[in-house]
């Protein structure tokens, strides 16, 4: 638990290994490059993903889907929970569970602070709840 406590304190500061969490989603969103980008949450896959998959079709520029094709693309790229580790079960909301209410509040108002001016921003990087 110390270990985590300390990788959250040293994210928090912005210190990763491969560099600061919000410098590189600034690039990223900043795109100085033009390229069409689909801005997509893990949260929106797993817990809209029909929503998701039409999203991306949209993206595509795909012809607007069938439910009866979104219920096969949603079995197609389903994971079967029983063949996976127990590492690799990924739930939404789960910072919420692992940082504490302080931490969360830090990384929340320096996500307002440094995505300030920025489209496409997950509403749950900002969130208080």
């Amino acid at each position: 638990k110390q270990w985590y406590q300390r990788r959250v304190r040293g994210f928090l500061k912005g210190g990763l290994v491969n560099g600061c969490y919000w410098e590189f989603n600034k690039e990223y969103l900043e795109n100085e490059d033009g390229h069409k980008i689909l801005h997509l949450t893990y949260e929106e896959l797993t817990l809209e993903k029909p929503a998701a998959i039409r999203k991306i079709n949209l993206f595509l520029g795909y012809d607007e889907l069938s439910e009866e094709d979104i219920v096969s693309v949603d079995k197609a790229t389903s994971l079967d929970p029983t063949k996976l580790k127990p590492d690799q079960h990924g739930k939404p909301g789960r910072a919420k569970e692992m940082l504490t209410q302080e931490q969360r509040s830090r990384f929340n108002e320096r996500s307002r602070v440094e995505f300030e001016g920025f489209e496409g921003i997950p509403q749950s990087y900002t969130d208080e709840n």
